[in-house]
């Protein structure tokens, strides 16, 4: 047993290395550096800047999901989860229209729960059912292990309006939080066309591997160990606490949800009716989390949360006044220097010479009163360093709209425009 869990090991490293000079590996990397320049863009028109380069995220975001290819291929070779690369491919087809759509959309849970849908009542195209959802299950298992350890990592301080149950219009501060993975991964595979370099498996074969298996896979099946890439996307609005305590939230949900849809699709190995159990749990139930997360930031408490003649932190800046003060986001700054501030204008107007000692009074996001202090006589203090909320701020990002696959009704709707003007 020993010796077939250091083959996995040894080939799993040896077959993504190989991928990371395929042409595949680097579209999807070109494809993910263009996700991250919007985000730039819209970075730096709230924060006047950008924290760090794209080149800087880009690499960061690829080093973690080569990490989390590495777990993806480990735990897929283990198990022995023999799959369709054809049918891997009709994902990735898929995944990349819904992308284009909404970059939320580019979850391997839509794009399979459409795709074995279509197979399940049409019997087009032939896809390996099962196989597609157990990879995205495991897929989504690792998303959550990323968005634990990496989901919160560049979040950008935002202003959102909110518009509660009682129908009253409020500000509050929220961090948008966007996260892009490559994923270079090994598949087992019995049906291959692929352009990069394939690994025969000559493994010491446990007794019950390969565990998960197609039911027309004949005996004397050649199996290949296939480099593939995928992608998954993190998005998420930290409004009701700080975005590492969010995408923690996040991060477990998603988990308990990839356990159920593993535990479905290998149920689909052996009773046909789990095959639409599952093809329909994987988008819907995942669309649900998502709104579930979407009703919290409307309707939730916030730390964020505008308050009359009050000034709440929303950001604070690395290495600023601020943060070396120990200022920290949530907090409510009562006075500066013995001046009682309310609004921003009061902070400008504090700083428009330059202090060499500063003496903040706050209250933290429990309710509990600090005095702060700071002194730099040599080159003088000019500003804190941070983002603030306040009743008078305008909001700079729009929350998305409510509603089971709006895309979906969007498409409707434009043909609908399209035969209703055409007739």
């Amino acid at each position: 047993m020993l010796k077939f869990f250091w083959q996995i090991f040894e080939l799993t490293g040896l077959s993504i290395f190989r991928l990371l000079f395929s042409w595949n590996f680097w579209v999807v990397v070109i494809l993910i550096s263009f996700l991250y320049r919007r985000e730039q863009e819209f970075e730096q028109a709230v924060l006047g800047h950008n924290r760090v380069s794209l080149l800087y995220k880009v690499v960061e975001s690829s080093i973690a999901g080569l990490v989390g290819g590495y777990i993806v291929s480990l735990i897929t070779l283990f198990f022995g989860i023999v799959v369709d690369v054809d049918s891997f491919m009709y994902l990735w087809y898929i995944a990349l229209i819904l992308a284009l759509i909404n970059p939320r959309y580019l979850c391997f849970s839509y794009a399979a729960g459409i795709i074995s849908v279509i197979s399940l009542i049409f019997k087009r195209p032939a896809v390996d059912i099962s196989g597609i959802l157990v990879i995205v299950a495991i897929l989504h298992f690792v998303e959550s292990l990323l968005i634990f350890l990496d989901g919160f990592r560049g979040a950008i301080p935002v202003v959102i309006e909110r518009r509660k149950k009682e129908g009253i219009f409020s500000t509050s501060g929220a961090y948008l939080m966007q996260r892009f993975w490559a994923i270079p991964m090994v598949i087992i595979a019995y049906n291959y066309q692929t352009t990069v370099q394939i690994v025969k498996i000559e493994l010491f074969e446990p007794s019950w591997w390969p565990l998960f298996k197609p039911q027309n896979l004949l005996p004397n099946a050649m199996l290949l160990m296939t480099p593939i890439v995928a992608a998954l996307g993190y998005g998420d609005l930290a409004v009701e606490d700080e975005p590492a305590a969010i995408s923690k939230k996040s991060a477990g949900i998603l988990s308990i949800f990839s356990i159920v849809l593993f535990i479905l699709s290998a149920l689909s190995y052996k009773v046909y009716a789990f095959k639409w159990v599952a093809a329909l749990f994987a988008p819907i139930a995942h669309e649900s989390i998502i709104l579930y997360q979407q009703k919290k930031q409307k309707e939730g408490d916030s730390i964020f949360e505008a308050e009359e003649n009050k000034i709440k932190v929303l950001y604070v800046e690395e290495n600023s006044v601020a943060a070396k003060m120990g200022i920290k986001p949530g907090d409510t700054i009562v006075s500066i220097n013995g001046i009682q501030v309310q609004k921003e204008e009061d902070i400008e107007r504090i700083f428009t010479d330059a202090q060499i000692y500063l003496w903040v009074k706050a209250v933290d996001k429990k309710g509990k009163i600090k005095e702060l202090y700071y002194q730099d006589y040599e080159n003088g203090i000019k500003n804190l360093g941070i983002v603030v909320v306040t009743k008078n701020v305008s909001a700079n990002y729009q929350l998305e709209s409510d509603g089971y696959f709006i895309f979906i009704k969007n498409i409707a709707r434009r043909v609908k425009n399209f035969l209703f003007n055409k007739s």
